[in-house]
């Protein structure tokens, strides 16, 4: 047991199938508990900082007796992500190489993209049968090019990785799960003519397809972006890593929430009068299962801080993932959505998915596109009354928050990056929305 600014803090960590690895034991007399989950990009040591610096300004932006009678704790929920490494490549020559001699070179380089990136995927997949399976893709990159036959066995053998259970529409892994491997890597091959020129053409090292869903940028808690040019059916290939790798994250977080934080959460709930569920990332992924799976009464509050899933997720009319949290009441108070075009992380699976399905138009991501993320455009589809349109404001400021509605609230003003969720201006939102 340690403490943040003078909370008690403690750690629950969690395998990737949910179980719980640490004992968690509260101090006598907390009234309010926090449980916070951090995304795809952090280590623990990355989790830690976060859940730091955000407590800090949690109790800094505090008015003297605002909050009565509270007695804080916080649980920092630590879970096995991995580094944020996925690029959307496109189809072209590496470094945009010109002649045969240059061409070879490029795809030499483009094969050798490739190798590198099963290798890193050796850490996420670590078991000695997924290690084989990765190997056995490896021998099919040097055949990719020119035999539809091996872009299928390249599919499926990857796709062999996965558990097929956590697919849905919203994203549509169901189609990737689906479809013919020639035709996935097919769709999957992204042209340079498919990125937004404005940013393709920009001298910061950034770029990113249409309504800025990506960046080439590695952020603190966010992602590596869109671009990188692989030779031909070389990208597709690193497009279908890349989605594995948010897919297998994805359901990894989902799963931590069901079968380990909901059922931590339902035995603290025993010791505390209320509990905040607070997720950053995929991290709001794990809360938001722990608010569909567990059973207490206690859960007061819910804030989803740049959260990088679907943002029909909630809906009714889209039969969203999470929508029984609305449906069976599972928070008794506000819910905040934090989001802006400035996070261009968020969003990275869901120009492939447009892709998967075949869609290959201009523009794609924003609030009317059925593949569009939290994080950006906050909750989408919902019913009337269900959802209110709002601005996060600076520390000091009065929010009208009531319980069990959407608060969608644009942050382009103080929130930069995917990241950057730990400023006093969430920490006043997410402080106030607990009162």
């Amino acid at each position: 047991m340690t403490d943040i600014s003078g909370i008690p803090y403690v750690e629950a960590r969690f395998d990737k199938n949910g179980a719980l690895e640490s004992a968690v034991t509260l101090p006598d007399g907390v009234t309010d508990l926090f449980v916070m989950s951090h995304g795809w990009n952090n280590s623990a040591d990355d989790a830690r900082n976060m859940y730091r610096a955000f407590f800090t300004n949690f109790v800094e932006v505090g008015a003297p007796n605002d909050l009565p009678g509270r007695r804080f704790g916080i649980v920092g929920v630590i879970w096995p992500s991995k580094k944020f490494d996925e690029l959307v490549a496109v189809a072209g020559q590496a470094g945009d190489a010109q002649g045969s001699a240059s061409l070879g070179a490029a795809d030499d380089r483009s094969r050798r993209a490739l190798d590198e990136k099963l290798d890193r995927m050796k850490d996420l997949f670590a078991d000695p049968e997924q290690q084989k399976i990765l190997e056995e893709a490896q021998a099919l990159v040097s055949e990719l090019e020119d035999s539809a036959s091996a872009r299928r066995a390249f599919v499926d053998t990857i796709r062999s990785l996965l558990d097929p259970s956590a697919a849905n529409k919203e994203d549509a892994s169901l189609t990737f799960f689906k479809s013919d491997g020639n035709e996935l890597m097919d769709n999957l091959k992204v042209d340079e003519e498919d990125l937004d020129p404005e940013v393709a053409g920009s001298t910061d090292g950034s770029a990113s397809l249409p309504l800025g869903v990506g960046s080439t940028g590695l952020e603190t808690g966010g992602a590596a972006g869109l671009r990188e040019s692989l030779s031909g059916f070389k990208a597709s290939a690193m497009n279908v890593l890349n989605f594995t790798t948010y897919y297998e994250m994805k359901a990894r977080a989902g799963t931590v929430g069901k079968n380990g934080v909901a059922k931590l959460v339902d035995e603290l709930a025993l010791k505390v009068e209320r509990i905040h569920l607070v997720g950053h990332s995929f991290g709001g992924r794990v809360v938001a299962a722990t608010a569909a799976n567990s059973t207490t009464n206690k859960i007061k509050s819910l804030s989803l801080l740049q959260t990088a899933f679907s943002h029909n997720g909630f809906s009714k009319t889209m039969n969203g993932f999470f929508r029984s949290v609305v449906d069976q009441q599972r928070v008794g108070g506000p819910i905040l959505v934090t989001h802006t075009p400035n996070d261009k992380a968020v969003g990275v699976a869901y120009p492939l998915a447009s892709r998967i399905i075949g869609d290959k138009a201009a523009a794609f991501g924003d609030k009317n596109d059925v593949f569009g993320g939290l994080g950006r455009n906050g909750v989408q589809q919902m019913q009337n009354g269900e959802t209110i349109e709002g601005t996060l404001l600076e520390a000091g400021a009065s929010y009208a928050f009531r319980a069990g509605v959407f608060f969608n609230l644009e942050a382009s003003d103080f929130i930069k990056s995917h990241g950057d969720v730990t400023g006093k201006q969430v920490a006043h939102a997410v402080r106030t929305a607990i009162a």
